[in-house]
């Protein structure tokens, strides 16, 4: 082959080349989808991991409650509590697990995309994205919402992504999850729109159970209290009391506020990463309401 030859395929060798890349990076996702990406995985992080600590405080708190009725007025006759030396009455571990379960495959899915869409091969993006399968297997009703060839899809999509058409796979990955985890994302929301419903969810119920007779014993023991020893005791578990009810009438109610703007703004992120036409707003939405949930929390905690 003479020199002509060799500049002629090597040039056809570039332009070939030329051509895929100027393709493939068609394919690849948009700085606007990047946005919409991360401000959802941020906030689904946010939402899943301050709920599932909220969760566990709200058991602490019925335990502290419980113990500091006892002490004050000693066994009730209330029959709605129940077998009284069953401290946790109502966020019984198993119940509790199972919750939790929801929550925290809310916070990994959050946190796979964030990690799927800055970084392709970080531990971090393995970890979320085995936690986000496993939390889904916790569920009982995930079954009935996604399949296994779906579970399948989403556990192995992220292992295909790299090698040299980076952006283009990254963005099959992003696509392929969100449109395959969008029926079990949905259904997680419900459940904590069900479960923490501060008027009808069972988590409220089984707090106020607790909290009003508590409130109620402290109150007349501060009413009665002769000494600073006596009033202080009153108060601390008025304290108590006090705590579980901001957070059954602040924090729940911003948890399905969060969920309900988070179901919406799935459906949103769905055509965000498969039309070109779609809006921020409801992301935007989403990403105001689990900010306010967490902010909520940092102010009303009292550690």
């Amino acid at each position: 082959m003479d020199t002509s030859d060799h500049l002629t395929a090597r040039w056809c060798g570039i332009l070939t080349l030329t051509v895929l890349l100027g393709t493939f990076t068609g394919c690849a996702l948009t700085a606007k989808q990047k946005v919409a990406v991360r401000q959802f995985g941020g906030s689904a992080a946010t939402l899943g991991d301050v709920t599932s600590s909220e969760l566990r405080a709200m058991r602490d708190d019925t335990v502290k409650m419980t113990i500091e009725r006892l002490l004050l007025g000693g066994e009730s006759k209330d029959p709605n509590l129940g077998d009284q030396t069953s401290l946790d009455r109502g966020f019984e571990v198993k119940r509790i697990e199972t919750v939790s379960g929801a929550t925290r495959a809310l916070a990994a899915y959050g946190k796979s995309l964030e990690a799927l869409v800055d970084d392709m091969q970080s531990a971090e993006l393995i970890t979320a994205s085995n936690e986000f399968v496993a939390s889904l297997g916790r569920v009982p009703t995930m079954k009935e919402q996604l399949s296994d060839k779906q579970l399948e899809s989403i556990g192995t999509v992220i292992q295909d992504v790299g090698g040299f058409w980076i952006e283009w796979k990254r963005k099959q990955a992003i696509t392929t999850i969100v449109k395959e985890s969008q029926n079990a994302v949905e259904h997680l929301c419900d459940l904590l729109i069900r479960d923490f419903d501060p008027d009808k969810g069972w988590v409220a119920k089984q707090l106020q159970i607790v909290e009003d007779p508590l409130m109620a014993e402290a109150t007349n023991a501060l009413k009665d209290g002769r000494t600073y020893n006596d009033r202080k005791i009153a108060l601390e578990a008025f304290q108590f009391a006090h705590g579980s009810r901001m957070r059954r009438t602040e924090v729940l109610k911003r948890v399905i506020d969060s969920a309900t703007a988070m179901k919406k703004a799935n459906g949103t992120l769905v055509q965000a990463v498969t039309n070109s036409a779609w809006s921020f707003q409801d992301i935007q939405d989403f990403a105001q309401k689990s900010y306010s949930l967490q902010t909520a929390v940092k102010i009303i905690v009292i550690e």
